[in-house]
């Protein structure tokens, strides 16, 4: 974090740097103890006080605390934090967007994404506290802010059994849709026109209908077609060729509850260009890897680009694992039990495509699916997924990872592009013959480009 006006409190990008700021007696939060203490505004004042001291206005020395003589000491804590006076939204706001994810949920307790939401409540609570004195607009009572935090720390954190299942399923309250996820939805609708467009031109121009489990569009210019390899855009716009309603559904399904979720979790607009590179190094990988192990098979779908996402969900959980736990805001998403589901979901995901890759290859020789560019999406996902997402605390150790698995994925990319280069000089027959009258004759010469 950069400075600003008012000697106010330099960030860090990685480990906190406690030393910037007012020294607080923290707790500890492994102790059992009631929640009234632990979410009560003297408690949470500790932690907040010491950021907000350069943004407060309007404080005396007897609104300093020094208000003790004949008054019960119920009050005092009350009256010393309604005594902090007033900060304004957009320089507070602007403070804590600087300060590290790691420093938001460990110390303090909120979620990145949350900081708006809490200004814009705790705004709207001074606006009604303020009866006698108006506060000027984007002007906001301390104590008011810490009364919209208690509540929003108590909101999940004491919830039934049911609801914070329900909320470990919906993914709710620690990540947002604030910017929108629009890669995965932009992606989501590009192969959704994609498909449509399809289907309907094979019906409409050659009476090709459109079954759960076909057509397969072997004409598409999208299409992967090993034997029309130096058209280098099949390689990423298989991706937009479906092959049947039960192969885009499975795959729109699938991408949209994974890649959504992985984007809401990452920060901000340019966590979602790093989603955006996962996916695509996935879908490329995919093709390439499979232009290698299967050189003669056709590819169709986003099954690459899934398979990195669901990947990429198990790289950011090794980068956070003791993050997450450390956190001290306690809501559902960073309980035990969702690491349990997404590592289920990945382990059950994973032994069925084996199994299922198994007795194809065993009881359905005709079967054409691309199991290796699961595995090569799978792959992809996880080395670039390591490199790329965001890390909350980087240890001294994770450079290295990362920086290994960045040079593992870049050596099989570059294999692959050097073998579908010259791997038919090197070896005789190991593709299928190219073919530049593929439009000409034979099973496509009766139709145009799609």
């Amino acid at each position: 974090m950069n400075h600003v006006n008012r000697n106010t409190l330099k960030g860090v990008t990685g480990e906190a740097n406690m030393a910037d700021y007012e020294p607080v007696n923290s707790q500890d939060w492994g102790q059992k103890k009631s929640k009234e203490g632990e979410y009560s505004l003297k408690n949470l004042d500790k932690d907040w006080h010491g950021v907000f001291m350069p943004h407060l206005h309007g404080v005396t020395e007897t609104d300093r605390g020094k208000i003790s003589n004949g008054k019960a000491r119920a009050f005092e804590d009350i009256d010393e934090i309604d005594s902090r006076g007033t900060f304004q939204k957009a320089e507070v706001s602007k403070e804590l967007k600087k300060m590290s994810r790691l420093e938001l949920e460990g110390r303090l307790g909120i979620t990145s994404n949350k900081v708006e939401d809490l200004l814009e409540r705790a705004e709207r609570r001074t606006a009604a506290m303020s009866t006698k004195n108006k506060t000027q607009k984007g002007e906001i009572k301390y104590k008011a802010f810490m009364e919209v935090v208690r509540d929003y720390r108590l909101t999940t954190e004491q919830e039934s059994t049911l609801k914070n299942a329900v909320r470990v399923f919906a993914f709710v309250e620690e990540f947002s849709c604030k910017p929108p996820t629009f890669v995965m939805g932009f992606i989501t609708l590009l192969e959704l026109a994609s498909f449509v467009y399809t289907s309907t031109y094979l019906y409409t121009t050659y009476e090709v209908p459109l079954t759960w489990t076909g057509p397969v569009p072997y004409c598409s210019a999208l299409i992967y077609n090993p034997s029309r390899r130096w058209e280098i855009w099949r390689f990423a716009s298989y991706m937009l060729v479906h092959i049947g309603i039960g192969h885009f559904v499975f795959n729109m399904i699938m991408q949209i509850l994974v890649g959504v979720f992985l984007e809401m979790e990452q920060c901000g607009v340019l966590g979602s260009f790093k989603v955006l590179v996962v996916y695509m190094s996935g879908v490329l990988a995919g093709s390439l890897g499979t232009s290698l192990s299967d050189p003669a098979t056709y590819l169709a779908g986003a099954s690459g680009g899934v398979y990195a996402l669901i990947a990429a969900h198990l790289a950011t959980m090794a980068l956070n694992w003791q993050e997450d736990g450390q956190i001290r805001i306690k809501k559902v998403v960073k309980k035990p039990i969702t690491k349990i589901i997404r590592l289920s979901f990945i382990i059950i995901l994973t032994l069925h495509d084996i199994g299922y890759a198994i007795y194809v290859r065993m009881y359905d020789p005709d079967n054409r699916t691309g199991f290796m560019g699961h595995l090569c999406g799978s792959l992809a996902g996880l080395t670039v997924g390591i490199f790329i997402l965001d890390n909350r605390r980087v240890r001294t150790w994770e450079p290295v990872v990362q920086w290994m698995s960045l040079i593992i994925f870049i050596m099989f990319m570059a294999t692959c592009v050097v073998w579908n280069v010259w791997g038919e000089e090197w070896s005789p027959g190991f593709f299928p013959p190219l073919d530049e009258s593929l439009y000409e004759v034979g099973k496509c010469r009766n139709f145009e480009y799609m």
